[in-house]
C-alpha cells in the first residue's frame, strides 16, 4: 500500500469520493482534512464554498501546512448551449474550474508535496446537454497541464485523476434529471469494458497512490480510472 504522511486537504471531502478519498488518506497514514459544503463528520471539517477565493484562504491558513492536495469538490447542470443559462454555467465553472485553481493557490504546500484534480472521462467527449460539465473538466487538464510546470522547481507533482461512470450520488441525481435515467443506470455498467460502474474506493486509491513517494517521477499526466470506458466507447 502506498504511504501518506502529514495533512492531506481534500475539497469535496464530505461525500461519494471524497469521503471515499478521506477513508483512503487515513488508512495510508495521512491525516485527511475535508473542504465542503457540508461537514465529514469522520475527520476534520471545514465548512466552505470552494468558489469563494476569500472564504477558502482563511480555511487553508488555519489548517497550515499540507503535505498534500486533492480537489474533488464538482457540479454539474444540465443543459445544451443554446439554452443553459448563464448562472447554471457560471456555477459549474465556480465549483469545477475556480474552486480548483482557488485551493490550489492558497493551499500551504510543503515543498516536495503533491496535488491531485479531478477530471472526468468527459473532458475527452461529448454528450448532448451537459456542455457546462464537460467544458469543466476540460479545464480542469488544462490547469494541471498548465501548473505542473509552475509548481516543479518546488519538487511540488501535480496530476488528474479521470474517472469513468463512478456509483455514487453525484451520479444518481444527474440520471434523476433524464427522462430515461433509470434505464440509463440500469445499463451504465454495459458502457465499461470490466462491467460495471467504479466504486468511489477505487477512484480514491488512484489518488493516494498518485500522492505517495510511489508516483514521485508523475507529474503533469492523467490518469485515467474508466474500467475501459473510453476504450469501449
Amino acid at each position: 500500500m502506498a504511504a501518506l504522511t502529514g495533512q492531506i486537504a481534500i475539497t469535496g471531502g464530505a461525500g461519494g469520493i471524497g469521503a471515499a478519498c478521506a477513508r483512503a488518506v487515513r488508512a495510508a497514514g495521512g491525516v485527511p482534512i475535508s473542504l465542503d459544503l457540508q461537514a465529514n463528520p469522520d475527520c476534520d471539517s471545514h465548512v466552505v464554498d470552494v468558489s469563494d477565493d476569500s472564504a477558502m484562504a482563511r480555511a487553508l491558513a488555519r489548517i497550515g501546512p499540507l503535505s498534500g492536495l486533492v480537489c474533488i469538490a464538482g457540479t454539474n447542470a444540465r443543459g445544451r448551449v443554446e439554452d443553459l443559462s448563464w448562472d447554471a454555467w457560471r456555477r459549474v465553472m465556480a465549483v469545477n474550474v475556480r474552486g480548483t485553481m482557488l485551493a490550489m493557490k492558497h493551499a500551504r504546500l510543503r515543498d516536495g508535496g503533491a496535488m491531485v484534480l479531478t477530471a472526468s472521462v468527459s473532458a475527452h467527449i461529448g454528450c448532448d446537454g451537459y456542455t457546462a460539465y464537460h467544458t469543466s473538466k476540460g479545464a480542469v487538464l488544462g490547469l494541471m497541464r498548465a501548473t505542473s510546470g509552475e509548481f516543479a522547481p518546488r519538487g511540488i507533482r501535480v496530476n488528474a485523476v479521470s474517472p469513468g461512470w463512478v456509483d455514487t450520488a453525484f451520479t444518481d441525481r444527474a440520471l434523476a434529471e433524464l427522462p430515461d435515467g433509470a434505464a440509463i443506470r440500469d445499463s451504465a455498467g454495459a458502457a465499461h469494458i470490466l462491467g460495471r460502474m467504479a466504486r468511489p474506493a477505487e477512484i480514491a486509491d488512484a489518488m493516494v497512490f498518485l500522492l505517495s513517494d510511489r508516483a514521485r517521477f508523475i507529474t503533469g499526466t492523467e490518469l485515467v480510472v474508466d474500467g475501459g470506458f473510453l476504450r469501449k466507447r
